[in-house]
């Protein structure tokens, strides 16, 4: 059954509900500035809105946990909550958001240590060998040999807790300190930022910002689990069953990057040194949401309709394989070099992955929250949101409503070659 609601069903969603703009303000949300995060007051107004406060046994489920807005929400109230994240680098930056028993006393004797080390290797650090060739374009050498000490200092702290928090507090400082922009998709190398030549100054703020924002939270019990996961596969870990609730928000069918967006991080932390290391350690641990996920030549739809997407959901891979068949038209037409069609049939191929994992962890009779956006692939309409919808209800679910939060797209009007539809960005709810 679809149902579209008006927009006064859910009246707490208001336009920046899909965005991360609320987490900027937020301690501890905005301890890591994520690009396609959402509102931790989405959460938050959810939790209301379920009663899950007085609900016994509650728990919710994340499969897309990111940089961790449901988890640290949920352990903020004192709700269990349990997430799959594929990335190794946002892996480790959920697990340092959601450790809030630090002691000052440890905070500070770390410090001084951290700045001893930094400041006695200085004078023999080699800047020619060690720094990755990306980051020495992103600052100069004196900063870079500084962040690279800081970080050797950081890996030799034995207590995981705190060695995860002085990473996370060490990976905003890359933002504060680097020649060019990086905290959007991608390096904004046409712009120069002017600051200090100091990073351990950013480091050490940031830090104490850091351990204040825990102060509150200290005697809190820890509620909320994450696994290093793709939500593509069943996590054994997680039981049939498990959740009462889904609270998520999916990659959107827009081709963002994610391995390019988090590669500053990961050839830092040498978690990746090329674009192979990207592919086989990040991309192909993510939902395929962008045209750099997969390599043309290896699709074959006679494959795809092998898949046990296909065979699950006939009708609906049929309409999806005819609008690929128009977006390649539309490409072609546009002189466009991008493979959006096969994107389209890869994204809810895997999404149809995501949905059965979601209706084995959320108990019967439930519901699930989706914040989702639609799509126009060189200007052919792709409605996501319905479509997943009605994926669900071949997957098991019963119904789907859709609440729209605001609509989008529309800045890219006066540009030349992008299209002019007006899409919506939405909350998908499975029940």
């Amino acid at each position: 059954m679809l149902a579209f609601q008006q927009p006064g069903s859910m009246e707490f969603l208001h336009s920046d509900i899909g965005s991360a703009k609320d987490n900027s303000k937020s301690p501890i949300h905005n301890w890591y500035k994520f690009t396609a995060g959402y509102s931790h007051r989405f959460v938050d107004e959810i939790i209301l809105l379920e009663n899950l406060k007085r609900k016994k046994n509650s728990q919710i489920f994340d499969p897309f946990a990111g940089c961790g807005t449901t988890l640290v929400s949920s352990q903020k109230v004192g709700i269990s909550a349990v997430g799959n994240e594929a990335q190794e680098f946002m892996y480790d930056v959920i697990r340092a958001k959601l450790n809030w028993k630090l002691e000052g006393s440890e905070v500070k004797n770390y410090l001084q240590f951290i700045k001893e080390e930094m400041t006695e290797g200085v004078a023999d650090f080699d800047k020619e060998n060690t720094p990755h060739k990306l980051l020495k374009t992103l600052y100069t050498e004196q900063t870079l040999s500084k962040l690279y000490l800081i970080k050797k200092s950081i890996l030799s702290i034995s207590s995981l807790k705190y060695k995860l928090f002085f990473k996370l507090a060490l990976s905003q400082t890359l933002h504060k300190v680097s020649i060019h922009p990086i905290a959007v998709p991608y390096i904004s190398r046409n712009k120069t930022l002017t600051h200090t030549d100091e990073p351990w100054e950013f480091f050490e703020s940031i830090t104490r910002q850091m351990f204040t924002d825990t102060i509150e939270h200290f005697d809190k019990k820890k509620t909320s689990k994450i696994f290093l996961h793709d939500s593509r596969i069943p996590n054994k870990r997680i039981e049939d069953g498990e959740c009462n609730m889904c609270i998520t928000s999916p990659p959107y069918l827009n081709n963002l990057d994610y391995g390019e967006v988090s590669k500053v991080h990961t050839h830092f932390f040498e978690i990746t040194d090329n674009w192979n290391d990207i592919t086989q350690k990040v991309r192909h641990k993510l939902v395929t949401g962008a045209t750099t996920h997969y390599s043309d030549s290896e699709f074959l739809i006679d494959e795809f309709r092998k898949s046990e997407f296909y065979l699950s959901n006939k009708i609906i891979a049929e309409e999806l394989i005819a609008t690929s068949i128009t977006i390649k038209s539309a490409a072609e037409q546009k002189s466009g070099k991008k493979s959006f069609d096969i994107l389209t049939l890869l994204y809810f191929q895997d999404m149809f992955d995501v949905l059965n994992e979601i209706r084995r962890v959320v108990r019967s009779r439930n519901n699930a929250y989706l914040i989702l956006g639609d799509s126009a692939p060189y200007g052919i309409y792709v409605p996501t949101t319905e479509i997943l919808g009605r994926i669900s209800q071949n997957i098991g679910f019963s119904s789907f409503n859709i609440h729209k939060i605001r609509t989008r797209g529309t800045k890219w009007k006066t540009l030349k070659h992008r299209h002019s539809l007006e899409l919506s960005e939405n909350v998908l709810v499975l029940k």
